[in-house]
């Protein structure tokens, strides 16, 4: 079944780091910060204190709750600070800096096959990951362990691992995929069997046909029957959790609830490699592909950076900016966050490192909304935007509710294709916040 009716054909801007999929290593970074707050997860808590010197792979700080991770060095050498730094989401948070020695040596054992790790249980399995620090990859950084654990209650029918990255300029999955293939599928047996599910999907878009044979190669000298590829249509937002769901399952996730209780778990391609690396190798996620590109940067590549690395080292990287950058956004120009700051670290989930001309990042001033529908037509769960903004304008939030705010998937296409240049989002965000006046049974549609 296929419910993808609406949703945005972008210009894909993907040729500058589709020349070649190769993946650059710079050099580690002389200096990394670590936050201990990296949403949605509480803070961890320190285990290092200034001065203490680290190896590469080393846990520096561990989880508190089930939201939470633990943390490690992304490179060898001595803590520096323990202290309050800037953060790309949270303005400042505290953070672990290390100082790097020059050396990068890893901690006994990382990189090495872990003893019977196919044999793991689905406990032993969520337990590596939360101690390696796995988190899904895509943004969000929702646990991985706690989405397993999560599941274990409910059928899940099929494991998804997202490889369509329909957002502009971001290529990284699609470099990813063709470097490590196997490891990718590897990952995605281990997610599988952890959840219970009955089998994986690899989700694609149409311009990944390449990728679809290779992993189809793949399959074919591997034992893996659960294993399928599905090839969607082109347009933005494909990969959408809620919307692969609906997909490939043909089931709606109503509001509030979650991707498993339809029988359904989505990750990311990356966090299955990162799974892979964890369970397998022993090594914890310090490191991730991150898209490094924009009109305004001189080098467009992918890169693996490790996590703590100021933005302004990956940008040395690609030999700097050609143009100072009107916007300058961690993630896709559709849903990623615009920073000032070039000492803001790279996150497990950053996949994206942009800077975009003033032609491309164009601000326009808003304007009253003229009831053109065009967000209505570019929606891609068939909600009414118009209508959900103009109730949350008035403060009529059970109105908005009626309208479908709750199934809003925040993908951003009703302020792209708004004349009026409103900030739609923000306003439906606005009528899914809890309201005293907002009963539990109002919210919802249909």
């Amino acid at each position: 079944m296929r419910f993808f009716k609406h949703g945005l054909k972008l210009d894909p801007k993907k040729e500058a780091t589709l020349i070649t999929w190769k993946i650059t290593r710079p050099a580690p970074p002389g200096r990394v910060r670590i936050p201990l707050s990296q949403p949605p997860d509480p803070p961890a808590r320190p285990l290092v204190k200034v001065g203490e010197r680290v190896l590469m792979g080393e846990k520096i700080a561990e989880p508190e709750g089930a939201l939470s991770v633990s943390l490690h060095a992304p490179i060898s050498g001595t803590v520096s600070a323990v202290d309050w730094f800037p953060h790309p989401f949270l303005e400042e948070s505290r953070s672990i800096e290390i100082t790097s020695d020059g050396k990068n040596m890893p901690v006994l054992g990382m990189g090495l096959e872990r003893p019977d790790w196919d044999s793991l249980s689905p406990s032993q399995v969520g337990q590596i990951l939360q101690e390696s620090g796995v988190v899904d990859m895509d943004g969000k950084m929702l646990p991985v362990h706690f989405q397993i654990d999560s599941a274990l209650p409910f059928v899940i029918d099929a494991l998804i691992l997202n490889g369509c990255e329909s957002e502009p300029y971001l290529t990284r999955d699609h470099a990813l995929m063709m470097s490590h293939p196997v490891e990718i599928l590897r990952g995605g047996e281990i997610l599988r069997r952890a959840a219970g599910a009955r089998e994986f999907v690899i989700a694609l878009d149409d311009p990944k046909r390449e990728i679809a044979e290779l992993f189809k190669s793949k399959l074919f000298f591997n034992p893996w029957s659960q294993a399928r590829i599905e090839l969607l249509p082109t347009g933005y937002p494909q990969g959408e959790e809620k919307l692969l769901i609906r997909q490939l399952l043909g089931r709606l996730v109503p509001p509030g609830k979650s991707a498993w209780e339809a029988g359904g778990l989505v990750f990311n391609v990356a966090t299955a490699f990162a799974v892979f690396e964890a369970v397998v190798l022993q090594k914890p996620l310090l490191e991730r592909v991150v898209t490094v590109g924009g009109e305004c940067v001189v080098e467009p590549k992918n890169l693996w950076l490790r996590t703590g690395t100021p933005v302004a080292d990956a940008v040395k990287h690609v030999r700097g900016f050609l143009r100072q950058p009107e916007k300058l956004i961690l993630g896709g120009p559709m849903k990623g966050k615009a920073v000032s700051n070039l000492e803001v670290p790279v996150l497990k989930g950053t996949g994206g490192i942009l800077g975009l001309p003033r032609e491309v990042a164009k601000t326009e001033k808003t304007e009253p909304c003229i009831r053109c529908g065009c967000c209505i037509d570019a929606c891609p769960v068939s909600i009414s935007p118009v209508m959900i903004t103009l109730a949350a304008e008035k403060g009529l939030f059970e109105m908005a509710q009626d309208y479908g705010a709750s199934y809003c998937i925040e993908c951003g296409n009703c302020a792209y294709v708004c004349p009026s240049k409103r900030p739609m989002v923000e306003l439906i965000q606005s009528a899914n916040a809890p309201h005293p006046s907002l009963s539990p049974e109002g919210r919802g549609w249909g």
